[in-house]
């Protein structure tokens, strides 16, 4: 006698069904990962991306036990508040490294609303210590941000949930700007520099409006940024392997010239980045010589340099030759581009334009003649220090 199969109960199925439409979601790097049992359709009704990954043509097949997917793209904790987001749970952040990387979630899975709160939690810890952690990547996010702080810029369409995101990271990117403008030295000085992308670090060494007291700062820190990324390359640290890791334009926007000749001599040019013909014109930029006189300052360097005959004797001769072939083009191109304009804050700038009067005009002639007679005296106290120049560029030179 056969048995008859036994009907399923309305129960059974309904645990059946709900299995089914479990998964298990393991976010995080390998090794360090939080798991998620959560219910496809409950997610899916409330994001498109989930939507896409759970229920979608490409998600895993319903399995007992529920099958495991692996989100390795995104740290733990950010995906934690993408989900208490999506479930609306509260989230309030406890870090600025959590909010930063739930940022990068939220423009991922485009979650506006999550990266408003995020930006509004990084915005309120946002200081010179923060800055850098905050600033890394984040231009990806933003829209293109101009010199001008007058732009206007149009609203996102509704419903653009790019749009909005990108709107809220333009006005933190803009933040961290002001911030890194304000207080550069603290800023440049921390070892989280070193870990900007390129085109940051070109993008911070350019600015005209950092409020640097000393342009040894930048240089140090770019030294240090390009040591790095020797070491990341798996590349000797040298000096001609740190000048091929940023373009000339990132080591010519500091501003040598507007350094005293013992801080330029004693850094930029001890370093061996630059090399003896481009530091020879620095220096006589420096002294402030006149077009003539730079070429000549630079010839009377290279004289004295052979005179002593110490060409055959340097271990970097070939270096020396290299960059001799070179710096004749260099010479002639990016270095009379070398300015000695102090960097400014543009909008105090504006502003004292605009409540500029009668007696700020008669203060500027007082002050240009003035600068007149200090132009004579520092002529004269040039011609002095001339001599005493030379002798340090020639003993870093041979040294």
């Amino acid at each position: 006698m056969s048995q008859v199969p036994l009907i399923a109960t309305e129960e059974e199925n309904t645990m059946e069904s709900s299995i089914c439409n479990m998964v298990i979601l393991e976010a995080g790097l390998p090794g360090d990962t939080w798991r998620y049992c959560v219910e496809r359709e409950q997610l899916a009704e409330r994001s498109e991306w989930f939507r896409a990954m759970l229920i979608g043509p490409l998600a895993p097949a319903p399995s007992d036990p529920p099958p495991v997917l692996k989100l390795q793209h995104i740290e733990k904790r950010a995906f934690d508040y993408l989900l208490r987001y999506v479930l609306d749970e509260p989230i309030n952040f406890q870090s600025v490294t959590t909010a930063r990387a739930t940022l990068d979630a939220a423009h991922q899975y485009l979650c506006p609303e999550l990266a408003r709160l995020a930006v509004e939690h990084l915005e309120r810890n946002l200081n010179s210590n923060t800055v850098l952690e905050i600033y890394q990547g984040l231009s990806l996010y933003a829209n293109y941000v101009t010199s001008s702080f007058n732009s206007p810029t149009a609203p996102p369409a509704p419903g653009d949930d790019a749009g909005e995101i990108a709107a809220v990271c333009t006005r933190l990117l803009l933040a961290c700007l002001d911030v890194i403008d304000s207080e550069p030295e603290a800023v440049f000085s921390q070892e989280y520099f070193e870990e900007l992308s390129c085109a940051e670090v070109e993008e911070l060494a350019c600015r005209d409006t950092l409020r640097l007291t000393k342009e040894s700062i930048l240089f140090h820190a770019l030294d240090r940024w390009a040591a790095s990324k020797c070491k990341r390359n798996g590349i000797e640290p040298s000096a001609s392997n740190k000048r091929s890791a940023l373009s000339d334009n990132v080591w010519y926007s500091v501003r040598y010239s507007l350094m005293t000749d013992r801080e330029f001599i004693e850094g930029p040019m001890a370093s061996g980045i630059l090399s003896s013909e481009e530091s020879a014109y620095i220096v006589a930029r420096i002294l402030g010589h006149t077009e003539t006189q730079e070429g000549e300052e630079c010839d009377m360097t290279i004289r004295k340099y052979r005179i002593n005959n110490k060409l055959e004797d340097m271990k970097f001769s070939g270096r020396y030759n290299r960059r001799k072939r070179t710096v004749g083009s260099s010479v002639n191109g990016p270095l009379p581009r070398l300015t000695n304009n102090p960097r400014i804050d543009v909008r105090m700038y504006e502003d004292q334009n605009c409540r500029i009067s009668k007696s700020g005009k008669k203060e500027c002639q007082d002050n240009r003649k003035n600068r007149r007679k200090e132009c004579v005296n520092q002529g004269q106290r040039t011609c002095a220090r001339i001599g005493n120049c030379l002798v340090r560029v020639l003993a870093c030179i041979f040294d």
